[in-house]
């Protein structure tokens, strides 16, 4: 799995978690859900984008990836 494969997922999880629905998210960022879901779909967000939902979600972006690195290496062991 690719990088970007792995901060999708991350990001993914985090929403789940916290209850925020594709639906919340596009709404704070100002998109249409559907731009919201072909983002998540087509996993090709902007650096810029990426660090926006980090915040959101209350992380950095150094943060959400050594979630998703650390996530990934667990899976392995």
């Amino acid at each position: 799995m690719n990088e970007i494969s792995q901060l999708v997922r991350t990001l993914k999880r985090r929403l789940k978690i916290q209850g925020m629905t594709y639906r919340d998210l596009a709404q704070t960022l100002k998109l249409s859900e559907a731009s919201v879901k072909r983002l998540f779909a087509s996993e090709r967000f902007s650096l810029e984008r990426l660090v926006e939902i980090a915040h959101l979600l209350g992380y950095t972006l150094a943060e959400l990836a050594q979630e998703a690195a650390t996530v990934e290496n667990r899976l392995h062991t």
